[in-house]
């Protein structure tokens, strides 16, 4: 029973990371000091513009927002040229995260249970396909742990593809 939960855990575990990591990697990118601290200005001179009247100083209203507009563009650009540098970096972790994943499997389960009978079966349950139900095992009338896992990581990723 050990085996089965830790199976489960491991496969579940693997995909929320596959899942959950890119994406707060690209809030982390898209949130740059930078970017916030031209928010923030933008803010502040739209909230400083809306205390001033249009009629009554409209030289101080429209220089407030020639500073607006130029900070806005100024803010188009710093994503422009961010985007490049962000889909380089998402693009490694995602490929860094496949591999770590595909190292994880090999090393659970080849090194480790790759020959465990992970439950006996009853005669002809899986009959056409009971070769694969116990392979890599020879034993008759048996599921493999390798069977067992690779159904828990088809689940998982169904489950979690369907949550996030």
């Amino acid at each position: 029973m050990n085996l089965l939960l830790w199976s489960i855990i491991v496969s579940f575990g693997n995909m929320l990371s596959i899942k959950c990591i890119p994406k707060i990697l690209s809030w982390y990118l898209d949130n740059s000091k930078e970017n916030r601290n031209v928010e923030a200005e933008i803010s502040l001179l739209k909230r400083e513009q809306s205390d001033i009247s249009m009629v009554k100083e409209f030289a101080r209203y429209a220089r407030l927002q020639r500073k607006i507009n130029k900070l806005n563009e100024q803010l188009k650009n710093n994503i422009r040229e961010n985007a490049s540098k962000n889909l380089k970096i998402k693009l490694t972790w995602n490929v860094l995260l496949y591999v770590f994943s595909g190292i994880l499997h090999l090393v659970f389960v080849y090194y480790n249970y790759r020959r465990t009978v992970l439950h006996e079966l009853p005669s002809d349950l899986f009959s056409p396909i009971s070769w694969l139900v116990r392979w890599p095992s020879s034993q008759v009338d048996t599921m493999s742990f390798l069977f067992w896992y690779s159904i828990t990581n088809c689940v998982a990723k169904v489950t979690t593809s369907n949550l996030l």
